[in-house]
Protein backbone atom coordinates (compact mmCIF):
# COMPACT_ATOMS: atom_id res chain seq x y z
CA UNK A 1 0.00 0.00 0.00
CA UNK A 2 1.30 3.38 -0.84
CA UNK A 3 1.39 6.11 1.56
CA UNK A 4 3.21 9.06 -0.53
CA UNK A 5 3.79 10.85 -3.13
CA UNK A 6 6.83 10.92 -4.88
CA UNK A 7 9.10 13.60 -5.68
CA UNK A 8 8.11 14.09 -9.44
CA UNK A 9 4.24 14.17 -8.56
CA UNK A 10 5.23 16.57 -5.44
CA UNK A 11 7.28 19.12 -9.03
CA UNK A 12 4.44 18.18 -10.85
CA UNK A 13 1.50 19.47 -8.62
CA UNK A 14 3.53 22.50 -7.31
CA UNK A 15 4.47 23.61 -11.45
CA UNK A 16 0.59 23.26 -12.07
CA UNK A 17 -0.01 25.42 -9.14
CA UNK A 18 2.41 27.88 -9.91
CA UNK A 19 0.62 28.39 -13.56
CA UNK A 20 -2.74 28.81 -12.49
CA UNK A 21 -1.80 31.18 -9.67
CA UNK A 22 0.61 33.06 -12.78
CA UNK A 23 -2.74 33.79 -14.76
CA UNK A 24 -4.79 34.54 -12.18
CA UNK A 25 -2.63 37.08 -9.99
CA UNK A 26 -2.53 39.63 -12.97
CA UNK A 27 -7.05 39.67 -13.94
CA UNK A 28 -7.61 39.51 -10.02
CA UNK A 29 -5.33 42.86 -9.13
CA UNK A 30 -7.22 44.42 -12.98
CA UNK A 31 -10.24 43.72 -11.02
CA UNK A 32 -9.45 45.00 -7.69
CA UNK A 33 -8.13 48.17 -9.64
CA UNK A 34 -11.53 48.43 -11.32
CA UNK A 35 -13.63 47.79 -8.66
CA UNK A 36 -11.59 50.15 -6.32
CA UNK A 37 -12.03 53.32 -9.32
CA UNK A 38 -15.73 52.88 -9.40
CA UNK A 39 -15.78 52.93 -5.77
CA UNK A 40 -14.25 56.13 -5.58
CA UNK A 41 -16.01 57.50 -8.60
CA UNK A 42 -19.54 56.51 -6.34
CA UNK A 43 -18.19 58.88 -3.41
CA UNK A 44 -17.66 61.90 -5.89
CA UNK A 45 -21.07 61.63 -7.15
CA UNK A 46 -22.32 60.82 -3.57
CA UNK A 47 -20.31 64.06 -2.44
CA UNK A 48 -21.52 66.31 -5.42
CA UNK A 49 -25.10 65.10 -4.46
CA UNK A 50 -24.43 66.04 -1.74
CA UNK A 51 -23.35 69.24 -2.45
CA UNK A 52 -26.51 70.06 -4.41
CA UNK A 53 -28.91 68.45 -2.09
CA UNK A 54 -27.38 70.95 0.97
CA UNK A 55 -28.18 74.31 -1.55
CA UNK A 56 -31.75 73.30 -1.59
CA UNK A 57 -32.48 72.30 1.94
CA UNK A 58 -30.48 75.06 3.25
CA UNK A 59 -31.05 78.07 0.72
CA UNK A 60 -27.34 78.77 0.65
CA UNK A 61 -24.13 78.28 -1.46
CA UNK A 62 -22.72 74.87 -1.22
CA UNK A 63 -19.12 74.19 -2.67
CA UNK A 64 -17.93 70.82 -3.33
CA UNK A 65 -13.93 71.19 -3.38
CA UNK A 66 -11.26 68.57 -4.65
CA UNK A 67 -7.71 68.44 -3.15
CA UNK A 68 -6.25 66.45 -5.45
CA UNK A 69 -2.86 66.54 -3.98
CA UNK A 70 -4.53 65.56 -1.10
CA UNK A 71 -6.79 63.31 -2.94
CA UNK A 72 -9.77 64.55 -0.46
CA UNK A 73 -13.30 65.98 -1.27
CA UNK A 74 -14.77 68.57 0.89
CA UNK A 75 -18.42 69.78 1.10
CA UNK A 76 -19.39 72.84 3.01
CA UNK A 77 -22.52 75.27 3.42
CA UNK A 78 -23.12 78.08 4.39
CA UNK A 79 -19.70 78.13 6.36
CA UNK A 80 -20.15 74.43 7.69
CA UNK A 81 -18.25 71.67 6.65
CA UNK A 82 -20.96 69.27 5.51
CA UNK A 83 -18.77 66.02 4.62
CA UNK A 84 -15.23 65.47 4.29
CA UNK A 85 -13.93 62.12 2.30
CA UNK A 86 -10.27 61.33 1.78
CA UNK A 87 -11.23 59.24 -1.12
CA UNK A 88 -7.67 59.10 -2.64
CA UNK A 89 -6.46 56.91 0.93
CA UNK A 90 -9.79 54.68 1.10
CA UNK A 91 -9.81 53.69 -2.47
CA UNK A 92 -6.08 53.88 -3.32
CA UNK A 93 -6.75 56.10 -6.42
CA UNK A 94 -5.81 59.53 -7.60
CA UNK A 95 -7.32 62.63 -8.73
CA UNK A 96 -7.08 65.09 -10.97
CA UNK A 97 -9.15 67.67 -11.24
CA UNK A 98 -10.38 70.71 -14.37
CA UNK A 99 -11.10 72.70 -11.88
CA UNK A 100 -11.16 72.55 -8.35
CA UNK A 101 -14.56 73.97 -7.03
CA UNK A 102 -18.06 73.22 -7.98
CA UNK A 103 -20.47 75.70 -6.46
CA UNK A 104 -24.07 75.37 -6.28
CA UNK A 105 -26.36 78.15 -5.97
CA UNK A 106 -29.85 77.94 -3.79
CA UNK A 107 -32.00 76.47 -6.35
CA UNK A 108 -29.83 73.96 -6.91
CA UNK A 109 -27.78 74.88 -10.14
CA UNK A 110 -24.37 75.34 -10.10
CA UNK A 111 -22.97 78.36 -10.80
CA UNK A 112 -19.57 78.87 -13.06
CA UNK A 113 -18.32 79.26 -16.75
CA UNK A 114 -17.22 76.05 -17.86
CA UNK A 115 -17.89 71.79 -17.29
CA UNK A 116 -15.67 70.42 -14.59
CA UNK A 117 -14.09 67.01 -15.31
CA UNK A 118 -12.54 65.06 -12.15
CA UNK A 119 -10.71 62.17 -13.29
CA UNK A 120 -9.90 58.87 -10.83
CA UNK A 121 -6.92 56.99 -11.82
CA UNK A 122 -5.45 53.77 -10.51
CA UNK A 123 -2.61 52.12 -12.63
CA UNK A 124 -4.22 52.20 -15.86
CA UNK A 125 -8.03 52.53 -15.16
CA UNK A 126 -9.12 56.10 -15.68
CA UNK A 127 -12.94 57.03 -15.13
CA UNK A 128 -14.07 60.36 -14.88
CA UNK A 129 -16.90 61.91 -13.27
CA UNK A 130 -17.80 65.38 -15.20
CA UNK A 131 -20.40 67.91 -13.78
CA UNK A 132 -21.72 70.59 -16.40
CA UNK A 133 -21.79 74.26 -16.12
CA UNK A 134 -26.24 73.66 -14.60
CA UNK A 135 -24.57 71.00 -11.89
CA UNK A 136 -25.66 68.00 -13.52
CA UNK A 137 -23.44 64.95 -13.03
CA UNK A 138 -22.80 62.20 -15.00
CA UNK A 139 -19.46 59.51 -15.27
CA UNK A 140 -18.09 57.28 -17.53
CA UNK A 141 -15.70 54.54 -17.46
Amino acid sequence: MRRAHTLPELVLTLALLAIVAATAVPALAATTARWQVRAAVADLVNALVLTREAALARGAVATFVVDAARGEVTVTCAGDTVARRAVGTLHGVALAASSDTVRYAPDGVATGVSNTTLLVVRGSRIDSVIVSRLGRVRWSQ
